[in-house]
């Protein structure tokens, strides 16, 4: 295998609209949030999670890319992302939806999926300005989300300092992945890896106060 078809299997493993799934396994199976969830109910919850962002945004753009509205669901040029992050903006809008007025098991998850949103909606508005690394936007974004959730509370637990350390060591591969694919210039690299920390840390911040969750 060379270099070039493994670093475009790492930007699909890494993609960011994985993200989502990332983050409810991390609070349903790592942090055990609602811990009056049995087994089965949490799966029942991640995988309905895992449909509505990450099967149905993948499905969109796999029948715009039929009816050529995009033409590769790589999404190569800025247009054609703004058509993905709407898809996704809206898919992850259902989620919340169904989190905060249908389920509402977990604070914390809800926190997480608003914030993952906002971020959303602030690469869409960067998008127009720059082709930022959305890959960095994401695992960034993770960081930032992780962060929040250790320096908000003195008994965070052990597994979100583990996903944290994870996080970084994903992001430095994900970020050399997509510079030598010649997918982005340093500066947009970069500035996505800066709006994905500052949106995770303030975003939930800000979510926390949309919430009037206590900190």
């Amino acid at each position: 295998m060379n270099n070039t078809k493994l670093f475009q299997g790492i930007s699909v493993l890494l993609h960011p609209i994985f993200i989502p799934c990332f983050v409810a396994g991390l609070f349903l199976f790592g942090a055990h949030e609602a811990p009056w969830l049995d087994t089965k109910a949490r799966w029942s919850l991640f995988s309905l999670i895992g449909t509505i962002t990450t099967l149905l945004p993948i499905s969109c753009l796999l029948l715009m890319q039929r009816f050529g509205i995009v033409q590769s669901p790589h999404l190569h040029n800025r247009e054609e992302r703004s058509f993905a992050l709407s898809i996704m903006i809206l898919a992850l809008s259902i989620a919340c939806y169904i989190l905060l007025l249908k389920i509402n098991v977990s604070n914390n998850l809800n926190i997480a999926f608003i914030t993952i949103t906002i971020t959303l909606i602030v690469a869409t508005i960067f998008n127009f300005l720059e082709k930022i690394s959305l890959h960095c936007i994401g695992m960034s974004g993770f960081i930032g989300l992780c962060l929040y959730f250790i320096t908000s509370n003195i008994n965070a637990p052990i597994v979100l300092f583990d996903a944290l350390g994870i996080g970084v060591i994903l992001l430095g591969v994900v970020m050399t992945a997509r510079l030598y694919l010649k997918a982005h210039t340093n500066y947009q690299v970069y500035l996505g890896t800066f709006i994905g920390l500052f949106c995770g840390y303030f975003g939930a911040i800000l979510s926390t106060l949309i919430l009037e969750v206590p900190q």
